[in-house]
């Protein structure tokens, strides 16, 4: 179907979040389809962005309030009526620079585009001016709520007071909430924080030194898209999380001109921080990914980042690669696909895709991986198993598993491997690295797997 004019960045954030509530698909994917039926110009584009994301952010709260205006359960509305709704209200309570009446006018604009009766365009006309009157007292309601409405599904918040405690849980919740800052990881191989960071203030971009990472940047105000940064065609950075960084680090100290692998490479991020690490001892570095459209994007951005490298990839699954592949490593970083629970501030849409019953298929999956990875170890090197959510079924769950049949295998402690300001992210017991998320870090979870020699 060719590409159809004329939607508002309204109507595309509204279809895409329809489409999203039929399917567990990331929600970046199919907003990129609603894109390709309905371009919008740059400025829109960050609009209907900002639309979805803050809706998926507050969802819960949004449907708090306007069921306080709807007389019938919100689940019996159309479904294009709801989500028209709830970025309406959005748009009301948190874009300052949107004025009430564009909000109105453009969610009924958005109701009469899809071909709804004008009854509907009415309803949707009527709720948001009752809203804009009543803003004050229904804040109220959602503030004194009880219990409070922390805007994730209540199976995930459960398992999470039973874990963390309610206090804790309550913070992770609210940090989730909060739109993330841009965390830039500075390529070494090219540059420094330092000049970077000069860089941007010369071009009046506000930035500031990462907490926990000697080579991160943190943009707390950018909104623009990340290719206008100074120095990104340069390959002077990549857009990356802390955490992520410092698990890429567990692998370390790295072996003079060792063999290294990114076991589940993705697009690179973690790729090209081994390749910094590998640098200053002639290590080398391979990667595997078995998705086409990562493959791509992979390759775009080691061509960006590390032009000069040879950086070879397997275009296969991790089992492919062992069956045809007679090379050992001194280390593998395993970052194996799991929940993301941790990084559901940056991903808002994953709070409302997953269900509990998901956990167990990822630990299989993990759990297949990780024996795999195991089999291309050379002794006595690391396999650095990493996953970005909270949940212990794909954590420590997968790691006493994997100990109790591979005794060859016994746990590092992550502390060595980590600057000094990230030390209070290992747990004292058995010495994992798991942040939970924070206003600068991501949450993650990292064990170091050290094969002994025969």
């Amino acid at each position: 179907m060719p590409p159809t004019k004329n939607k508002s960045a309204r109507f595309v954030a509204i279809e895409s979040l329809c489409r999203l509530q039929k399917s567990r698909k990331p929600v970046t994917g199919i907003f990129n389809s609603v894109l390709a039926l309905y371009p919008l110009e740059s400025n829109d584009r960050q609009l209907a962005t900002n639309i979805i994301y803050g809706v998926l952010r507050n969802r819960d709260s949004l449907d708090f309030m306007l069921q306080q205006l709807c007389r019938q359960p919100l689940k019996k509305l159309k479904p294009f009526v709801h989500q028209t709704l709830r970025t309406g209200l959005f748009q009301i309570l948190y874009l300052d620079r949107i004025p009430e009446s564009a909000a109105v006018n453009e969610s009924v604009k958005a109701v009469q585009t899809a071909r709804l009766p004008k009854k509907l365009q009415g309803f949707v006309n009527g709720v948001l001016r009752n809203f804009i009157r009543k803003r004050d007292e229904l804040l109220t309601l959602l503030k004194n709520s009880n219990p409070p409405i922390l805007n994730h599904p209540l199976w995930l918040y459960k398992r999470w007071e039973k874990h963390y405690g309610k206090d804790e849980t309550i913070r992770i919740c609210e940090q989730n909430n909060e739109q993330a800052g841009f965390s830039l990881q500075v390529n070494a191989c090219t540059t420094d924080r330092e000049t970077l960071l000069a860089a941007f203030r010369n071009n009046d971009i506000p930035a500031r030194n990462g907490k926990y990472c000697d080579d991160t940047l943190i943009l707390d105000d950018f909104h623009g898209g990340v290719s206008r940064l100074p120095g990104f065609n340069e390959g002077l950075f990549q857009v990356q999380d802390q955490g992520a960084q410092l698990l890429t680090r567990l692998i370390g100290p790295m072996v003079k001109e060792g063999e290294y692998l990114d076991a589940c490479a993705g697009v690179g991020g973690k790729t090209s921080v081994l390749a910094q690490l590998a640098g200053p001892v002639q290590a080398r570095v391979s990667a595997v990914e078995p998705d086409k459209m990562r493959q791509e994007k992979f390759k775009e951005n080691m061509a960006r980042l590390h032009p000069k490298l040879d950086l070879p990839l397997f275009p296969g699954s991790l089992q492919d690669f062992a069956t045809s592949s007679n090379k050992r490593f001194h280390g593998i970083l395993l970052d194996a696909p799991c929940s993301g629970t941790g990084v559901i501030r940056r991903h808002p849409d994953i709070r409302w895709n997953r269900r509990e019953e998901d956990l167990d298929q990822y630990q299989k999956t993990q759990l297949d991986l990780l024996h795999t990875a195991a089999t291309l170890l050379r002794p006595p090197g690391i396999l650095v198993y990493a996953t970005c959510s909270l949940e212990e079924e794909e954590n420590e769950q997968v790691i006493e598993q994997f100990l109790a049949h591979n005794p060859d295998f016994s746990l590092k402690d992550c502390t060595s491997s980590l600057p000094s300001t990230a030390h209070t992210f290992v747990t004292k017991e058995k010495g994992y690295f798991a942040p939970l998320p924070g206003p600068e870090i991501d949450g993650f979870f990292g064990a170091g797997l050290i094969k002994r020699p025969v």
